[in-house]
Protein backbone atom coordinates (compact mmCIF):
# COMPACT_ATOMS: atom_id res chain seq x y z
CA UNK A 1 0.00 0.00 0.00
CA UNK A 2 1.19 3.36 -0.81
CA UNK A 3 1.42 6.55 0.90
CA UNK A 4 -1.09 7.91 -1.70
CA UNK A 5 -3.78 5.20 -1.18
CA UNK A 6 -3.14 5.81 3.22
CA UNK A 7 -3.86 9.58 2.81
CA UNK A 8 -6.79 8.52 0.42
CA UNK A 9 -8.17 6.16 3.33
CA UNK A 10 -7.59 8.18 5.70
CA UNK A 11 -9.17 11.26 4.14
CA UNK A 12 -12.10 9.13 3.83
CA UNK A 13 -12.68 8.31 7.19
CA UNK A 14 -11.76 11.76 8.21
CA UNK A 15 -14.85 13.02 6.04
CA UNK A 16 -17.47 10.13 7.02
CA UNK A 17 -16.86 10.82 10.60
CA UNK A 18 -16.86 14.82 10.36
CA UNK A 19 -20.41 14.11 8.07
CA UNK A 20 -21.63 11.70 10.22
CA UNK A 21 -21.30 14.16 13.11
CA UNK A 22 -23.42 17.06 11.35
CA UNK A 23 -25.73 14.59 10.23
CA UNK A 24 -26.57 13.99 13.78
CA UNK A 25 -26.12 17.27 15.27
CA UNK A 26 -28.84 18.17 12.85
CA UNK A 27 -30.83 15.43 12.62
CA UNK A 28 -35.00 15.90 13.97
CA UNK A 29 -34.96 13.99 17.29
CA UNK A 30 -33.23 16.90 18.74
CA UNK A 31 -35.09 17.40 22.63
CA UNK A 32 -36.16 20.85 20.87
CA UNK A 33 -38.43 19.56 18.01
CA UNK A 34 -40.38 16.92 20.82
CA UNK A 35 -43.88 17.11 21.50
CA UNK A 36 -44.16 18.65 24.86
CA UNK A 37 -45.77 15.89 27.48
CA UNK A 38 -48.75 16.80 29.22
CA UNK A 39 -48.35 18.00 32.84
CA UNK A 40 -51.98 16.31 33.56
CA UNK A 41 -52.97 13.32 32.17
CA UNK A 42 -56.18 11.09 33.97
CA UNK A 43 -58.29 8.05 33.24
CA UNK A 44 -61.65 8.76 34.58
CA UNK A 45 -64.00 5.81 34.96
CA UNK A 46 -67.52 5.58 35.58
CA UNK A 47 -68.44 2.05 37.11
CA UNK A 48 -72.32 0.98 37.74
CA UNK A 49 -72.97 -1.17 40.88
CA UNK A 50 -75.50 -2.92 38.98
CA UNK A 51 -74.30 -6.37 38.24
CA UNK A 52 -73.36 -7.34 34.04
CA UNK A 53 -72.55 -3.28 34.09
CA UNK A 54 -69.63 -2.11 32.24
CA UNK A 55 -67.64 0.37 33.38
CA UNK A 56 -67.38 3.48 30.77
CA UNK A 57 -63.35 5.02 30.25
CA UNK A 58 -62.11 7.98 29.20
CA UNK A 59 -58.85 9.83 29.23
CA UNK A 60 -58.11 13.58 29.75
CA UNK A 61 -54.96 15.19 29.80
CA UNK A 62 -54.48 19.12 29.92
CA UNK A 63 -51.60 21.52 29.47
CA UNK A 64 -51.64 20.26 26.01
CA UNK A 65 -55.61 19.66 26.23
CA UNK A 66 -56.47 16.44 24.90
CA UNK A 67 -57.97 12.98 25.26
CA UNK A 68 -61.12 11.24 24.11
CA UNK A 69 -62.70 13.02 26.25
CA UNK A 70 -65.94 14.84 24.80
CA UNK A 71 -65.56 18.40 26.66
CA UNK A 72 -62.02 18.00 27.77
CA UNK A 73 -61.20 22.07 27.85
CA UNK A 74 -64.18 22.78 30.32
CA UNK A 75 -63.07 19.78 32.36
CA UNK A 76 -59.26 20.97 32.83
CA UNK A 77 -60.32 24.38 33.42
CA UNK A 78 -62.83 23.42 36.16
CA UNK A 79 -59.84 21.43 37.06
CA UNK A 80 -57.16 23.89 37.51
CA UNK A 81 -60.23 26.31 39.13
CA UNK A 82 -60.12 23.81 42.13
CA UNK A 83 -56.07 22.85 42.08
CA UNK A 84 -57.51 19.44 41.07
CA UNK A 85 -59.62 18.75 44.08
CA UNK A 86 -62.01 16.57 42.90
CA UNK A 87 -64.15 16.97 46.39
CA UNK A 88 -64.32 20.74 45.47
CA UNK A 89 -65.34 20.96 42.14
CA UNK A 90 -68.52 23.04 41.74
CA UNK A 91 -70.44 20.68 39.25
CA UNK A 92 -74.27 22.16 38.95
CA UNK A 93 -75.59 23.63 41.71
CA UNK A 94 -79.12 23.30 39.98
CA UNK A 95 -79.43 19.81 38.68
CA UNK A 96 -82.57 18.22 40.12
CA UNK A 97 -82.20 14.55 40.03
CA UNK A 98 -84.37 11.64 40.65
CA UNK A 99 -84.57 9.72 44.07
CA UNK A 100 -83.91 6.46 42.52
CA UNK A 101 -81.10 4.85 43.72
CA UNK A 102 -78.79 3.44 41.34
CA UNK A 103 -75.17 4.05 42.50
CA UNK A 104 -72.39 4.72 40.77
CA UNK A 105 -68.48 5.02 41.40
CA UNK A 106 -66.44 7.55 40.05
CA UNK A 107 -63.16 6.88 39.52
CA UNK A 108 -59.71 9.63 38.49
CA UNK A 109 -56.50 8.41 38.26
CA UNK A 110 -53.25 9.36 36.66
CA UNK A 111 -51.02 13.05 37.04
CA UNK A 112 -52.42 15.99 37.90
CA UNK A 113 -49.74 18.32 37.48
CA UNK A 114 -47.18 16.27 37.53
CA UNK A 115 -48.84 14.85 41.29
CA UNK A 116 -50.39 11.54 41.42
CA UNK A 117 -54.07 11.50 41.54
CA UNK A 118 -56.33 8.54 43.11
CA UNK A 119 -59.46 9.75 43.69
CA UNK A 120 -63.05 7.41 43.69
CA UNK A 121 -66.51 8.51 45.32
CA UNK A 122 -69.62 6.53 44.98
CA UNK A 123 -73.14 8.40 44.15
CA UNK A 124 -76.58 7.22 44.60
CA UNK A 125 -76.56 7.68 40.84
CA UNK A 126 -75.60 9.18 37.67
CA UNK A 127 -77.09 12.55 37.84
CA UNK A 128 -76.04 12.96 41.05
CA UNK A 129 -72.46 12.13 40.26
CA UNK A 130 -72.99 14.23 36.96
CA UNK A 131 -74.33 17.17 39.04
CA UNK A 132 -71.42 17.36 41.77
CA UNK A 133 -68.45 16.55 39.31
CA UNK A 134 -69.64 18.37 35.71
CA UNK A 135 -67.98 18.99 33.50
CA UNK A 136 -64.96 16.40 34.44
CA UNK A 137 -67.41 13.07 34.86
Amino acid sequence: MTISSLRRIFATVCFAVVALGFATACSSDNKDDAKPTAKSVLTLTVTPAAPNSAPTRVTLTCEPTGGDHKNAEAACAALTAVGGDFDKLAGDPGAVCAQVYEPVTGEATGTWQGKPVDWRKTFGNLCELSGRTTPVF
